[in-house]
């Protein structure tokens, strides 16, 4: 008998590189541009399945988690984590310019054509999302949102050139995980954000990131902080407009690229995986996650 997988659903809405034919002539930007505005290697770093996490599965959990949802279109053509009905926004579920600032294309995109690419990616990511909810409702205990972010913060976002943390976790509010005014509810409780986050400071701690900067040290850990989470945290998580009425909590992830690809800029050469780094954050995330659905199994800290 085929023992059931981790009670939890995976988004990836970030982590593609691939560019749609609608408009690959009309890029005014190459390869290197798609992978530095990529979280890179999500896949890897978020494979709950592969064979090297064998000796720390639970007794009686089978391999990986209930669904995985993938967005294979880079994140900087195509983002599935922003609301579909902005797209005059440069940063929004279209963009024209990447996180550092360099238009996309050569001429701008038609309505109709920003439409076709909304139905032809956009949708059919949300669509997976939702199915995957509804499927294994009843089983699922949390929805993880799974990103990776820039050693700085890019030359176009909030807070350029700041240092990140090496974890960063959201759920929509505050930096205690709390309800920010105006924000009518958080993705997931604050107290699970809070030992979750006391959780990844313990894993993570130990991990230097590859190229650190003179006389800086970033945080282990941070609450929402640089990111609260995206649209897919307010339209999933509980009481989310497109939540169903059973909806497990629901919470952000962002890991440091400093651990695995170095201090990324604009033009940073396109390199492999490393693959080192990757095994020992994949273990770290594992163990993280395992911890937080004893949180949730036991209801309170």
């Amino acid at each position: 008998m085929r023992q059931a997988p981790l009670p939890v659903i995976l988004s990836c809405p970030h982590g593609g590189l691939e560019v749609p034919p609608q408009v690959a002539e009309r890029l005014a930007v190459d390869r290197v541009t798609l992978y530095n505005d990529c979280d890179l290697w999500v896949d890897q770093l978020f494979d709950f399945g592969h064979p090297d996490l064998q000796p720390l599965i639970p007794a009686g959990v089978g391999s990986g988690v209930l669904a995985q949802v993938t967005m294979p279109i880079a994140r900087a053509l195509i983002d599935a984590n922003r609301p579909p009905d902005d797209l005059d926004n440069p940063d929004g579920a279209v963009k024209s310019m990447s996180s550092y600032g360099v238009p996309l294309y050569r001429e701008p995109l038609e309505q109709e054509l920003k439409q076709q690419l909304l139905d032809s990616y956009w949708r059919p990511y949300h669509q997976a999302l939702a199915d995957a909810l509804h499927r294994h409702a009843g089983q699922v205990k949390l929805l993880l949102d799974c990103h990776n972010m820039a050693q700085v913060g890019p030359s176009a976002y909030h807070k350029a050139g700041a240092p990140r943390p090496l974890i960063c976790l959201g759920n929509g509010g505050d930096a205690q995980g709390e309800p920010r005014p105006g924000v009518p509810h958080v993705s997931c409780p604050p107290w699970l954000i809070q030992a979750a986050a006391t959780l990844a400071a313990e894993l993570f701690q130990d991990l230097p990131l590859l190229e650190p900067e003179a006389g800086i040290q970033p945080p282990v850990v941070a609450i929402n902080d640089p990111y609260p989470g995206g649209y897919i945290l307010r339209a999933y998580g509980p009481g989310g407009p497109l939540a169903p009425p059973d909806a497990p909590p629901a919470m952000m992830i962002e890991i440091n690229r400093g651990l695995f690809v170095g201090n990324q800029r604009a033009d940073t050469p396109m390199r492999p995986p490393h693959q080192e780094r990757i095994h020992a954050i994949r273990e770290r995330l594992y163990r993280w996650l395992l911890g937080v659905l004893d949180l949730l199994e036991a209801g309170s800290v």
